[in-house]
């Protein structure tokens, strides 16, 4: 059977490149579809395409001469198709015995390639085996083993559709996208100054994020283009336009206006933003794990697989002190599954107050896998750190209740937290607490601008999880008259400095020369 270049994955990913043809092709099937194409789309066409030519083209060189088989005995001025040569045809213009005891009697033939006049020479007659002998009628174009399309772009299409978004992208003249999508220039319905300042006006009249769809009925652009290429052709021009951010709505595209967006949701704040730090994940174990797990940390790797949450119709989560003060809720694999599906920087969703009924909007922001907006729910509920938050599904898909269970208002032992000598000290105070919280993670603060500054510090000096470890252990460790710290406490410690997932913190304990684990959760030094 013949070795296609199109069933090579090493020529898909690291040889194949855009050719003019290819570009033409490109270029016809988005002005033929008239509607836009996603790049998935696109590289699956391509990759079709090229296997089509690739056996039209063997057919082709195949049907001008003989096939080469070293078998096979051949005369001057026999024509033959070299296989092994992408498919040449050559001519044979001399042919004499061979000399080599190994093979017994043979033939030496030398050709000449039609294409670029150089001669080779091969054996023919040839009664030992070789690579290019050939079994009697072998059909040269059996298929029985080859990847079809589907599974070619399942193994390649990644790496075949970043080099065609290259091409794409650096073809300004002849395409353009929208997202993911991508349409020719020639396409495109005119969108001037008047027609974005109309949607401004709009969304600034709306205070909300509208659709496309709903802008489109207030621009009035030609319509003589079809729905698909005048909603492309706006929010092209939209995403060119500072003023504007996509944003998603109820699971649609949607435009807001940058300058009423929240901070929050345009840019990751400094306390949300982790960054990784390499650890040995082998040095948890089972009961580390489990912390791990109870957690529900957003950056914890890994996490609830879509299929094992989708069915949920509830979730709750503790807030740290990180979300705390800056109004946040961490996007945890479990409350992620009860958020609809957006693109966008950031997508707009309404939280139902579980216990006064109002209704606030907030952004999730998938990026820094958080939702942003809750300060004054916060506040309102004076809820603390550590305090558990249960989110439920209602029956509007875009709307979420958002609760907490509140108790007798009671005064319990509460870690505090103060600045002292450029470190974290703790105390235990009586503090009044209302709702339902997890004592591991509690903590208290009378200064937050002091730890604040202490943390904008740290992170200036890029101080290591395992240096910050080193440091708050042995406050916590005070505080017991055991002498031992529970993990998750100091995994609420020390993020109130750095943000961290648990694992890195647990790894660092671990490595403590003094820390001795005493069961349960807890660990002495």
């Amino acid at each position: 059977m013949i070795q296609r270049q199109t069933q090579d994955f090493v020529f898909w990913r690291e040889k194949y490149r855009v050719d003019e043809a290819d570009h033409e092709f490109l270029y016809e099937f988005l002005a033929d579809a008239g509607t836009p194409q996603t790049l998935e789309t696109l590289t699956y066409q391509i990759i079709e395409r090229r296997c089509a030519q690739e056996d039209a083209r063997i057919r082709k060189e195949l049907s001008r001469g003989l096939i080469y088989d070293p078998q096979e005995s051949y005369k001057v001025g026999d024509e033959l198709v070299f296989s092994a040569y992408g498919f040449r045809l050559a001519k044979v213009v001399d042919v004499r015995p061979g000399e080599n005891p190994e093979h017994g009697e043979f033939d030496v033939m030398r050709v000449r390639f039609a294409d670029n006049g150089k001669e080779r020479q091969f054996a023919a007659r040839l009664q030992t085996p070789h690579k290019l002998n050939r079994s009697g009628d072998d059909d040269l174009f059996a298929t029985a083993d080859l990847l079809s399309v589907d599974e070619l772009f399942e193994e390649v299409g990644a790496d075949v559709a970043a080099t065609i978004q290259q091409h794409l992208q650096e073809q300004t003249d002849y395409f353009i996208n929208a997202g993911t999508r991508w349409l020719t220039t020639d396409q495109m319905v005119p969108v001037n100054v008047g027609h974005l300042n109309i949607a401004e006006a709009a969304i600034d009249v709306n205070e909300r994020p509208m659709t496309t769809t709903a802008l489109l009925e207030l621009v009035e652009l030609d319509d003589v283009a079809s729905p698909e290429v005048l909603a492309f052709s706006l929010e092209t021009a939209l995403s060119q336009d500072d003023r504007f951010v996509e944003v998603g709505l109820g699971g649609e595209t949607a435009w807001f206006l940058t300058r009423l967006m929240p901070p929050a949701a345009m840019e990751i704040p400094p306390l949300l933003r982790c960054e990784p730090e390499s650890y040995d994940r082998s040095l948890l174990d089972v009961e580390l794990l489990q912390a791990e797990w109870e957690l529900n940390d957003e950056w914890t790797e890994g996490g609830l697989s879509e299929g094992a949450t989708s069915a949920l119709k509830s979730a709750s989560v503790h807030v740290i002190f990180p979300h705390w003060v800056s109004g946040t809720l961490p996007l945890s694999p479990s409350v992620r599954m009860l958020i609809p599906d957006s693109t966008g920087k950031a997508s707009l969703i309404t939280l139902v107050d579980g216990r006064w009924g109002k209704r606030f909007d907030v952004w999730v922001v998938h990026e820094g896998r958080y939702i942003a907006g809750l300060s004054e729910w916060y506040k309102s509920h004076k809820l603390p750190v550590g305090a558990r938050v249960i989110l439920e599904r209602s029956s509007n898909e875009n709307e979420i209740v958002i609760d907490f269970k509140p108790l007798r208002s009671r005064r319990d032992w509460i870690r505090m937290v103060r600045v002292e000598d450029e470190r974290l000290t703790f105390v235990m105070s009586r503090q009044q607490m209302g709702c339902e919280y997890d004592d591991h993670l509690a903590i208290g603060l009378t200064d937050v601008d002091s730890v604040l500054a202490l943390g904008e510090r740290v992170r200036e000096q890029d101080k290591t999880v395992p240096e910050l470890v080193e440091q708050i252990m042995p406050e916590l460790v005070k505080l017991s008259p055991q002498g031992t710290a529970h993990v998750k406490t100091l995994y609420s410690a020390v993020n109130l400095l750095r943000r961290t997932p648990p694992a890195p913190i647990f790894a660092a304990l671990t490595q403590l020369p003094t820390a001795t684990d005493t069961g349960s959760g807890y660990w002495n030094l």
